[in-house]
């Protein structure tokens, strides 16, 4: 049986493009983690599938148990040096979850930044690669579905 969880749209306006129509969409998860002392928080988490990984700002994956292993750097769109974050690599436990209360739990090798300035992202390996990734957005539907 498979699991399905939803996902939802967010649309924000481009402030310096509003009189030509632009808009920022986000495809958004809730993805909740548990800390050492088994309190629960849950955080909306943009769903990349060009990202490579997982992208844990440091403000929240200081708060879970993490492995953590190499530091390195993160680029993005632009490929000089000093835009690029630094983060190490770890791996940690998360659940995907939705607002029907469907639940997928993951482990996932994710990049933990080492500053608050990012957002949370779900990439590919290890999370997107699971699932099957279903959007409409003429019909505001979308999900992701796990065998």
């Amino acid at each position: 049986m498979s699991t399905r969880i939803g996902l939802t749209f967010h649309r924000l306006p481009d402030v310096e493009f509003l009189h030509r129509g632009i808009a920022h969409i986000r495809l958004l998860c809730n993805v909740q983690f548990e800390t050492p002392a088994k309190d629960l928080f849950i955080q909306p988490a943009i769903v990349d599938t060009g990202a490579p990984l997982c992208l844990i700002p440091s403000d929240l994956w200081e708060r879970v148990r993490t492995q953590q292993f190499e530091t390195t750097r993160i680029g993005g769109l632009l490929a000089r040096k000093e835009c690029a974050v630094p983060a190490r690599v770890g791996i940690l436990a998360m659940t995907l979850l939705d607002q029907q209360g469907h639940r997928q739990r993951l482990t996932v090798r994710a990049f933990l930044a080492q500053t608050t300035e990012v957002p949370l992202i779900l990439g590919f390996q290890d999370c997107l690669e699971k699932a099957t990734a279903h959007l409409s957005y003429p019909r505001k539907e979308a999900w992701l579905e796990f065998e």
